[in-house]
Order: C-alpha cells, then structure tokens, then sequence
C-alpha cells in the first residue's frame, strides 16, 4: 500500500438503492458524512430518470465523494470512466443476497478501516465490502487496466 495522506473529509456518497432516511441516518449516528443520491440528484430522482454509473463516478469525482454502490462489477465495466479521476468506490460483494440495511451495519462495522483507506490509499481504488464488516479487496485503478465488455457503453 502506498502513502498517500489525504486532508479531504470523508463523505460518502448513497447510491439510489440505499434510500434516504434510515440509512443515511445510522451512517451519520456512526460518524460517517452522508450524501443521498436523492438529494443531489433531486430531478432524476423525483421523475425516475435512470443516473449512468460513468455520470455518477465523475459527480463523485468532482465533489470528493466516496461512492458506496452495490455494483460489485462497476471496476470491470467503467474502469475506462475510473482511470480518467480521483475517485474512492466501495462495493458490497453481493447486490441481491442481502438488504440495503445489512450492508449498512457492515460499512459501520468497517469505519475505522474504511477511514484509513479514505485517507492513505492511492486514488483511484476500488473495494469489495464483505457482509461481515471486511474490507476483502482493495484494489488501485492503474492506466494500463482495460475493460472486457461487451455491450455498448453508457454515456
């Protein structure tokens, strides 16, 4: 791991699935920064536009948000979109198995972890978030990493 001190503050940044009332408020009783897809967002929300994951990596990017998703594959399928900032994403290993509040308690269980990736890991990283309270993976973008998809890229 290299050192790479980081002053920023850190605010995690709900993807849609996570909601905005009860799990943003147990991140925020944690000591977590909490932003809500719903309320930065608050047009495509209210009229269910669908957000792409390559326009939310770049809001994350631009606002020094942590992205906390539950799309464990994001590094694979944007990795192009990842290389291009600065950005931090955590991932749940699962997206179906568990709630959204079961992923929640483990990122709380994580804090202190997490808090020290936040600062000290080289940037852009990508993270797998076990249910129990793990960071299982963590894993820095690199310019010579390429994706393998192959159905047509979101804009």
């Amino acid at each position: 791991m290299e050192y790479e001190k980081r002053r920023d503050e850190c605010v995690l940044f709900l993807e849609e699935g996570f909601g905005t009332t009860d799990n943003p408020r147990k991140l925020q009783d944690a000591g977590f920064q909490v932003v809500c897809f719903a309320t930065e967002f608050t047009h495509e929300h209210k009229n269910r536009i669908r957000v792409t994951d390559p326009k939310l990596i770049n809001h994350c990017y631009r606002n020094k948000y942590v992205l906390f998703t539950m799309d464990k594959s994001m590094k694979h399928t944007h990795v192009e979109v990842i290389k291009k900032t600065d950005v931090a994403i955590i991932a749940t290993e699962s997206c179906d198995k568990y709630s959204p509040a079961q992923w929640i308690d483990a990122l709380i269980k994580a804090k202190s972890v997490v808090r020290r990736h936040i600062r000290k890991y080289r940037r852009p990283w990508f993270a797998h978030l076990a249910i129990a309270g793990e960071i299982r993976k963590i894993e820095t973008i690199t310019q010579n990493m390429v994706t393998r998809r192959t159905r047509p890229m979101e804009q």
